[in-house]
């Protein structure tokens, strides 16, 4: 279920527009104006923002400039739902940038179909990415490729590859407990804390639900469970759930493989993957 945050000053129009997204089946958040989005942001996990433009304290053009200076939503689709019809408003919106400007009223199906063809577009260009620009972790296709580049060069030239796999241990209790978007939020500040640990050469990715694959070239295995081992004992991952500033630990578990001596790496590493899945 994607999550959309609405800005809107007006408690009418926001209830109007809430009450459309979630008979569209989507979660909804809701803010009054810019600097109270602002705020959600900084604790919960947004997929898109739909906005007013003409707010209090901060509009929707300061709420715009403010989000997009943040790397975190360079992916995070900006719609402006707005009684701005002038074409001149329009030109503005599109010029710094935003995904989409739609024009009250708008009819229910108008308004999911905007929605989802927004989120749309910013899955498929995610795609193209090697690196996710949010999180600065390599993606899981451009994982994969490397690890086969990764074990080819290994092999000609006689040095040591090993693969750690780490996986949040309560990834399920943190959905079960609280939502799948805190979930996400312990994931992302697991793949920083790790990122970290890394050397500069070394390809981390996270393979999603709370896993993440580590490339160690010139590592023997020795050294990678080494490394691994100081990375669990020093573990120190928590978030705080907003609704009740309750503090949540992150646990995390590993295995370690040496994908330089494997007859078939990418069937190894999809096994070790496989091992950190989740019953659902």
């Amino acid at each position: 279920m994607k999550t959309v945050l609405v800005v809107e000053d007006s408690d009418t129009s926001r209830d109007i527009t809430c009450h459309f997204l979630q008979q569209g089946g989507f979660r909804v958040l809701e803010a009054e104006d810019g600097t109270d989005a602002l705020n959600i942001l900084k604790a919960r996990h947004v997929d898109l923002i739909l906005t007013d433009i003409m707010m209090p304290n901060m509009d929707g053009w300061g709420l715009y400039r403010a989000v997009r200076s943040d790397k975190r939503y360079n992916l995070t689709p900006f719609v402006f739902l707005s009684v701005l019809d002038e074409l001149d408003d329009q030109i503005k919106g599109l010029t710094l940038g935003v995904d989409d400007y739609i024009t009250k009223p708008v009819t229910p199906p108008q308004l999911i179909a905007r929605v989802n063809t927004g989120l749309m577009r910013s899955e498929r260009l995610a795609k193209y990415f090697y690196r996710n620009p949010v999180t600065d972790l390599s993606t899981p296709r451009y994982f994969r490729e490397r690890l086969t580049q990764e074990v080819a060069r290994s092999k000609s030239s006689g040095h040591d590859l090993s693969l750690a796999v780490f996986g949040i241990g309560n990834y399920v209790d943190l959905v079960r407990a609280h939502a799948d978007w805190f979930a996400e939020s312990a994931a992302r500040l697991s793949g920083q804390a790790l990122h970290k640990q890394c050397r500069s050469f070394d390809i981390i990715a996270d393979m999603g639900d709370g896993r993440f694959g580590v490339l160690l070239p010139n590592a023997p295995i020795d050294q990678a469970k080494a490394w691994a081992d100081h990375v669990a004992a020093s573990w120190n991952v928590s978030l705080i759930w907003p609704e009740t500033q309750q503090q949540e630990s992150v646990d995390i578990g590993y295995q370690c493989l040496l994908l330089s001596e494997s007859d078939d790496a990418n069937a190894a590493f999809e096994k070790l993957l496989a091992s950190f899945d989740r019953k659902w």
